[in-house]
């Protein structure tokens, strides 16, 4: 019998292979043998712990998610406690999270930010139920706080800024060497957290317009 250790080890072990290969190649190229080559693993490893290949995509899409989303829950509650929220620290709490895990992911930078293209991009089905409830229970607490700090906005106006600013970030994290191309070299390599308050001051001027 195998032991539990053994196991998640072995689940843990299909994860990052999936996970780095999926960031390389795409999502709708990578077979189970590549994955269960590079995780050194058997091939019915993924239908032991995930049933399926796809089950095999929801895990990694969920492992990615879950802290970010949990990290968003736990700030926007710090904002609640304190008082009013500006749209300044709103934005904030809802990116710096994101970038927090890119930056103590095990994959590398790079290629965390590939695969989170893959996820937002490439992907050509729904995001697992699991992971659609954290936004959603994400957006439940966001949209209100958005609301009260940028009075006469529509939760269906606030949805929409949400989204473009999302897509501000996802863009520049994905794009950012074909933006260092098409410059000729005037926008060089940059700490992430200097092309985040980038991001954050373009963003909350265009969520206060």
């Amino acid at each position: 019998m195998v032991s539990t250790d053994k196991a998640n080890g072995t689940k843990v072990a299909l994860m990052e292979a999936a996970s780095t290969l999926f960031a390389e190649k795409g999502f709708e190229v990578v077979s189970v043998r590549e994955i269960t080559k590079l995780a050194k693993a058997n091939v019915a490893s993924v239908k032991y712990h995930f049933g399926s290949r796809e089950g095999l995509i929801d895990a990694v899409v969920a492992r990615m998610a879950k802290p970010v989303n949990d990290e968003r829950l736990r700030r926007i509650e710090d904002l609640e406690d304190r008082g009013e929220a500006t749209v300044r620290e709103l934005i904030v709490a809802f990116f710096e999270p994101l970038c927090s895990q890119i930056q103590n992911s095990p994959l590398s930078e790079k290629l965390f930010v590939k695969l989170m293209g893959r996820v937002v991009g490439d992907r050509p089905y729904e995001f697992p139920e699991e992971v659609m409830g954290q936004f959603r229970e994400v957006a439940s607490r966001y949209v209100p706080a958005f609301m009260e700090a940028c009075p006469g906005l529509s939760a269906d106006e606030v949805f929409w800024r949400i989204h473009f600013s999302f897509g501000v970030l996802a863009n520049t994290l994905t794009h950012g060497d074909l933006l260092k191309k098409i410059s000729a070299g005037k926008v060089g390599d940059e700490k992430l957290p200097v092309t985040l308050k980038r991001v954050i001051d373009f963003c909350e001027a265009g969520f206060r317009q």
